[in-house]
Protein backbone atom coordinates (compact mmCIF):
# COMPACT_ATOMS: atom_id res chain seq x y z
CA UNK A 1 0.00 0.00 0.00
CA UNK A 2 1.45 2.94 -1.07
CA UNK A 3 2.13 6.37 0.96
CA UNK A 4 -0.73 8.50 -0.58
CA UNK A 5 -3.38 5.69 -0.37
CA UNK A 6 -2.77 5.35 3.50
CA UNK A 7 -3.12 9.34 3.33
CA UNK A 8 -6.56 9.11 1.59
CA UNK A 9 -7.65 6.03 4.25
CA UNK A 10 -6.98 8.44 7.02
CA UNK A 11 -8.34 11.41 5.64
CA UNK A 12 -11.56 9.50 5.12
CA UNK A 13 -11.11 7.60 8.21
CA UNK A 14 -11.63 11.32 9.85
CA UNK A 15 -13.94 12.98 7.60
CA UNK A 16 -16.46 9.97 8.41
CA UNK A 17 -15.83 10.31 12.28
CA UNK A 18 -16.33 13.95 11.68
CA UNK A 19 -19.77 13.70 9.81
CA UNK A 20 -21.26 11.02 12.39
CA UNK A 21 -20.19 13.49 15.07
CA UNK A 22 -21.93 16.57 13.45
CA UNK A 23 -24.30 15.19 12.03
CA UNK A 24 -26.78 15.26 14.41
CA UNK A 25 -27.77 19.11 15.11
CA UNK A 26 -28.78 18.70 18.92
CA UNK A 27 -24.92 18.77 19.98
CA UNK A 28 -23.37 21.93 19.86
CA UNK A 29 -19.59 22.41 20.36
CA UNK A 30 -19.25 25.19 22.47
CA UNK A 31 -18.67 26.29 25.97
CA UNK A 32 -21.88 26.04 27.48
CA UNK A 33 -22.92 23.92 31.13
CA UNK A 34 -24.88 20.77 29.80
CA UNK A 35 -26.29 17.70 32.40
CA UNK A 36 -26.37 14.19 30.19
CA UNK A 37 -28.36 11.22 31.15
CA UNK A 38 -28.53 8.06 30.16
CA UNK A 39 -31.96 7.02 28.30
CA UNK A 40 -32.52 4.11 31.38
CA UNK A 41 -32.05 6.90 34.15
CA UNK A 42 -34.38 9.29 32.90
CA UNK A 43 -37.04 6.80 32.09
CA UNK A 44 -36.68 5.61 35.98
CA UNK A 45 -36.82 9.15 37.09
CA UNK A 46 -39.94 9.94 35.08
CA UNK A 47 -41.68 6.37 36.07
CA UNK A 48 -40.89 6.96 40.08
CA UNK A 49 -42.30 10.70 39.84
CA UNK A 50 -38.73 12.03 40.36
CA UNK A 51 -38.24 14.31 37.35
CA UNK A 52 -37.34 17.32 39.81
CA UNK A 53 -33.59 16.98 39.19
CA UNK A 54 -33.74 17.32 35.24
CA UNK A 55 -36.00 20.49 35.63
CA UNK A 56 -33.39 21.99 37.98
CA UNK A 57 -30.88 21.36 34.87
CA UNK A 58 -32.88 23.14 32.96
CA UNK A 59 -32.55 26.04 35.20
CA UNK A 60 -29.55 26.45 35.78
CA UNK A 61 -27.86 24.77 33.01
CA UNK A 62 -27.90 25.31 28.87
CA UNK A 63 -28.86 22.56 28.15
CA UNK A 64 -29.95 18.59 29.10
CA UNK A 65 -28.88 15.97 26.88
CA UNK A 66 -29.85 12.53 26.48
CA UNK A 67 -27.68 10.07 26.45
CA UNK A 68 -28.72 6.21 23.96
CA UNK A 69 -26.60 3.51 22.46
CA UNK A 70 -25.43 4.29 19.07
CA UNK A 71 -27.01 0.74 17.73
CA UNK A 72 -30.62 1.31 19.89
CA UNK A 73 -31.53 4.15 16.76
CA UNK A 74 -33.58 1.84 15.07
CA UNK A 75 -35.12 -0.20 17.60
CA UNK A 76 -38.61 -0.20 18.07
CA UNK A 77 -38.59 -0.31 21.89
CA UNK A 78 -35.97 2.52 22.00
CA UNK A 79 -37.42 4.77 19.91
CA UNK A 80 -40.66 4.71 22.10
CA UNK A 81 -39.10 5.38 24.66
CA UNK A 82 -37.42 8.58 23.59
CA UNK A 83 -40.54 9.95 22.06
CA UNK A 84 -42.08 9.12 25.60
CA UNK A 85 -39.49 11.14 27.03
CA UNK A 86 -39.71 14.07 24.28
CA UNK A 87 -43.14 13.98 25.37
CA UNK A 88 -42.22 14.83 29.06
CA UNK A 89 -39.57 17.09 28.09
CA UNK A 90 -39.89 18.86 24.74
CA UNK A 91 -36.51 20.46 25.02
CA UNK A 92 -34.50 17.61 25.42
CA UNK A 93 -31.47 16.39 22.79
CA UNK A 94 -30.40 12.99 22.12
CA UNK A 95 -27.02 12.18 21.27
CA UNK A 96 -25.38 8.71 21.16
CA UNK A 97 -22.64 7.64 23.35
CA UNK A 98 -19.80 8.04 20.50
CA UNK A 99 -21.49 11.50 20.17
CA UNK A 100 -20.73 12.40 23.99
CA UNK A 101 -17.52 10.72 24.41
CA UNK A 102 -16.30 12.97 21.63
CA UNK A 103 -17.84 16.14 23.56
CA UNK A 104 -16.21 14.96 26.23
CA UNK A 105 -12.92 15.21 25.30
CA UNK A 106 -13.63 18.79 24.70
CA UNK A 107 -15.63 20.19 27.40
CA UNK A 108 -15.22 17.87 30.53
CA UNK A 109 -14.70 20.55 32.83
CA UNK A 110 -18.59 21.77 31.51
CA UNK A 111 -20.24 18.57 31.85
CA UNK A 112 -22.90 16.83 34.54
CA UNK A 113 -24.04 13.38 34.21
CA UNK A 114 -26.22 11.33 35.80
CA UNK A 115 -25.65 7.78 34.72
CA UNK A 116 -27.57 4.28 35.45
CA UNK A 117 -25.27 2.60 38.07
CA UNK A 118 -25.64 -0.76 35.91
CA UNK A 119 -23.92 1.01 33.32
CA UNK A 120 -19.94 0.13 34.68
CA UNK A 121 -18.13 1.06 31.61
CA UNK A 122 -19.35 4.55 30.83
CA UNK A 123 -18.56 5.32 34.79
CA UNK A 124 -14.93 3.82 34.51
CA UNK A 125 -14.75 5.92 31.83
CA UNK A 126 -15.91 9.08 33.61
CA UNK A 127 -14.10 8.50 36.85
CA UNK A 128 -10.76 7.97 34.42
CA UNK A 129 -11.50 11.99 32.76
CA UNK A 130 -12.40 13.46 36.13
CA UNK A 131 -16.14 14.65 35.03
CA UNK A 132 -18.57 15.05 37.28
CA UNK A 133 -21.33 12.76 37.50
CA UNK A 134 -24.29 11.23 39.85
CA UNK A 135 -25.14 7.38 40.08
CA UNK A 136 -28.76 6.57 39.35
CA UNK A 137 -29.69 3.39 41.37
CA UNK A 138 -32.64 1.98 40.45
CA UNK A 139 -32.22 -0.97 43.37
CA UNK A 140 -32.01 -0.09 46.49
CA UNK A 141 -30.11 -3.62 47.18
CA UNK A 142 -27.13 -2.53 45.35
CA UNK A 143 -25.63 0.16 48.04
CA UNK A 144 -24.67 -0.34 51.88
CA UNK A 145 -26.20 1.61 54.49
CA UNK A 146 -23.36 3.91 54.82
CA UNK A 147 -23.89 4.99 50.85
CA UNK A 148 -27.74 5.45 51.52
CA UNK A 149 -26.61 8.01 54.37
CA UNK A 150 -23.96 9.86 52.83
CA UNK A 151 -25.37 9.37 48.88
CA UNK A 152 -21.89 8.90 48.76
CA UNK A 153 -19.99 5.40 46.62
CA UNK A 154 -16.68 4.28 47.90
CA UNK A 155 -15.39 6.66 45.21
CA UNK A 156 -16.95 9.85 46.76
CA UNK A 157 -18.87 10.11 43.99
CA UNK A 158 -22.41 11.37 44.27
CA UNK A 159 -25.82 8.81 44.59
CA UNK A 160 -29.33 9.68 43.57
CA UNK A 161 -31.98 7.23 44.18
CA UNK A 162 -34.60 6.35 42.13
CA UNK A 163 -36.78 4.06 43.29
CA UNK A 164 -39.90 2.07 43.09
CA UNK A 165 -42.39 3.83 45.02
CA UNK A 166 -44.52 0.89 46.09
CA UNK A 167 -41.57 -0.86 47.46
CA UNK A 168 -39.66 2.41 49.01
CA UNK A 169 -42.82 4.46 50.58
CA UNK A 170 -45.17 1.60 52.18
CA UNK A 171 -43.57 0.65 55.24
CA UNK A 172 -40.04 2.44 55.74
CA UNK A 173 -38.65 -0.72 54.43
CA UNK A 174 -35.35 1.60 53.89
CA UNK A 175 -35.24 3.41 56.65
CA UNK A 176 -32.08 3.10 58.59
CA UNK A 177 -31.94 3.38 62.22
CA UNK A 178 -29.68 6.19 63.46
CA UNK A 179 -27.12 5.98 66.37
CA UNK A 180 -28.30 8.82 68.64
CA UNK A 181 -24.74 9.79 70.37
CA UNK A 182 -23.89 11.17 66.85
CA UNK A 183 -26.79 12.99 66.07
CA UNK A 184 -26.51 17.10 66.43
CA UNK A 185 -29.37 19.30 66.17
CA UNK A 186 -28.43 22.80 64.16
CA UNK A 187 -31.75 23.99 64.26
CA UNK A 188 -35.75 22.90 64.04
CA UNK A 189 -35.34 21.62 60.42
CA UNK A 190 -31.71 20.97 60.20
CA UNK A 191 -29.53 18.33 62.09
CA UNK A 192 -25.70 17.12 61.72
CA UNK A 193 -25.25 13.26 62.07
CA UNK A 194 -21.78 12.05 61.98
CA UNK A 195 -19.99 14.68 59.74
CA UNK A 196 -22.74 15.24 57.01
CA UNK A 197 -25.86 17.70 57.48
CA UNK A 198 -29.23 16.82 56.49
CA UNK A 199 -32.44 19.22 56.05
CA UNK A 200 -36.36 18.04 56.97
CA UNK A 201 -38.44 17.53 53.78
CA UNK A 202 -41.44 19.53 53.98
CA UNK A 203 -41.20 22.03 56.51
CA UNK A 204 -39.44 25.23 57.35
CA UNK A 205 -38.63 25.91 61.20
CA UNK A 206 -38.15 29.61 62.50
CA UNK A 207 -34.61 30.71 62.37
CA UNK A 208 -32.64 30.52 65.99
CA UNK A 209 -32.68 34.82 66.07
CA UNK A 210 -36.56 34.85 65.46
CA UNK A 211 -39.30 34.03 67.51
CA UNK A 212 -39.46 30.79 68.81
CA UNK A 213 -36.57 29.47 66.99
CA UNK A 214 -34.67 28.28 70.01
CA UNK A 215 -38.04 26.38 70.99
CA UNK A 216 -38.20 24.83 67.75
CA UNK A 217 -34.74 23.53 68.04
CA UNK A 218 -35.57 22.35 71.33
CA UNK A 219 -39.00 20.19 70.85
CA UNK A 220 -36.01 18.47 68.15
CA UNK A 221 -33.74 17.74 70.58
CA UNK A 222 -36.35 16.82 73.05
CA UNK A 223 -38.08 14.32 70.13
CA UNK A 224 -35.01 12.47 69.70
CA UNK A 225 -33.39 12.11 72.80
CA UNK A 226 -37.03 10.26 74.34
CA UNK A 227 -37.28 8.46 70.99
CA UNK A 228 -36.53 4.56 71.36
CA UNK A 229 -35.63 4.78 67.65
CA UNK A 230 -34.77 7.29 65.58
CA UNK A 231 -34.99 6.54 61.73
CA UNK A 232 -33.90 8.24 58.66
CA UNK A 233 -34.94 8.47 55.30
CA UNK A 234 -33.25 9.44 52.77
CA UNK A 235 -33.97 11.34 49.17
CA UNK A 236 -31.09 13.60 47.73
CA UNK A 237 -29.00 16.51 48.09
CA UNK A 238 -30.27 20.29 47.85
CA UNK A 239 -28.70 23.37 46.60
CA UNK A 240 -26.29 23.53 50.05
CA UNK A 241 -25.17 20.14 49.75
CA UNK A 242 -27.34 18.86 52.72
CA UNK A 243 -29.37 15.47 52.44
CA UNK A 244 -33.17 16.38 51.81
CA UNK A 245 -34.32 14.06 54.94
CA UNK A 246 -37.42 12.52 56.69
CA UNK A 247 -36.85 11.89 60.06
CA UNK A 248 -38.37 9.07 61.91
CA UNK A 249 -39.26 9.03 65.44
CA UNK A 250 -40.70 5.96 66.93
CA UNK A 251 -42.39 5.00 63.40
CA UNK A 252 -44.11 8.36 62.65
CA UNK A 253 -41.90 11.10 60.56
CA UNK A 254 -41.14 14.30 63.42
CA UNK A 255 -43.00 16.45 60.46
CA UNK A 256 -46.72 15.63 61.65
CA UNK A 257 -45.67 16.57 65.63
CA UNK A 258 -43.52 19.61 64.43
CA UNK A 259 -46.36 20.88 62.20
CA UNK A 260 -49.32 19.78 64.56
CA UNK A 261 -47.94 21.08 67.43
CA UNK A 262 -46.78 24.72 65.41
CA UNK A 263 -43.05 24.60 65.31
CA UNK A 264 -42.72 24.49 61.56
CA UNK A 265 -44.27 25.63 58.35
CA UNK A 266 -44.93 23.56 55.36
CA UNK A 267 -43.29 23.94 52.35
CA UNK A 268 -44.90 21.15 50.35
CA UNK A 269 -46.75 23.63 47.78
CA UNK A 270 -43.87 25.60 47.40
CA UNK A 271 -40.85 22.84 46.75
CA UNK A 272 -42.69 19.59 46.11
CA UNK A 273 -43.11 16.31 47.92
CA UNK A 274 -39.18 15.21 46.85
CA UNK A 275 -40.32 11.86 45.98
CA UNK A 276 -42.38 11.32 49.55
CA UNK A 277 -45.93 11.64 48.26
CA UNK A 278 -47.44 9.51 51.47
CA UNK A 279 -46.05 12.01 53.98
CA UNK A 280 -46.25 15.19 51.88
CA UNK A 281 -50.28 14.56 51.62
CA UNK A 282 -49.78 14.23 55.47
CA UNK A 283 -48.19 17.36 55.93
CA UNK A 284 -50.30 19.25 53.94
CA UNK A 285 -53.33 18.50 55.89
CA UNK A 286 -52.18 18.99 59.21
CA UNK A 287 -50.60 22.42 58.13
CA UNK A 288 -54.42 23.13 57.29
CA UNK A 289 -55.20 22.17 60.76
CA UNK A 290 -52.36 24.16 62.49
CA UNK A 291 -54.35 27.82 62.54
CA UNK A 292 -52.10 31.31 63.61
CA UNK A 293 -48.32 29.83 64.05
CA UNK A 294 -46.24 31.97 66.88
CA UNK A 295 -43.89 33.02 64.49
CA UNK A 296 -43.54 34.90 61.12
CA UNK A 297 -42.92 32.85 58.32
CA UNK A 298 -38.69 31.80 58.36
CA UNK A 299 -38.52 32.61 54.68
CA UNK A 300 -39.84 36.20 55.31
CA UNK A 301 -37.70 36.36 57.96
CA UNK A 302 -34.48 35.14 55.99
CA UNK A 303 -35.14 37.40 53.46
CA UNK A 304 -35.29 40.84 56.02
CA UNK A 305 -32.64 40.00 57.88
CA UNK A 306 -29.85 38.93 55.61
Amino acid sequence: MTKNIKLTIIFLIFFIFFIIVIKNKNLQLNNSKNLFIDSNSILSLIENNKVGIIYDYLKYRDKVFCIYNIYDINDNQNKENRDFIKSRFPSIKFINKFQFYFYSKFFKEKIMCYIDSNDKKLIEYLKKKNIKYCKVVMNINEITAKEYLTLRDKDNARIFLSITNKDYYDSYKYSVVLNKKYITVLDGDTIKYKNQRYRFIGLDAPELKQNYGEASKNYVVSSINNASKVCMLISSYDLYDRILCHIIIDSEPLAYSMIKEKYAKETIIKYGDSSFPKEASNIVYLSKLQGRRPFIDPAVFRKTNN
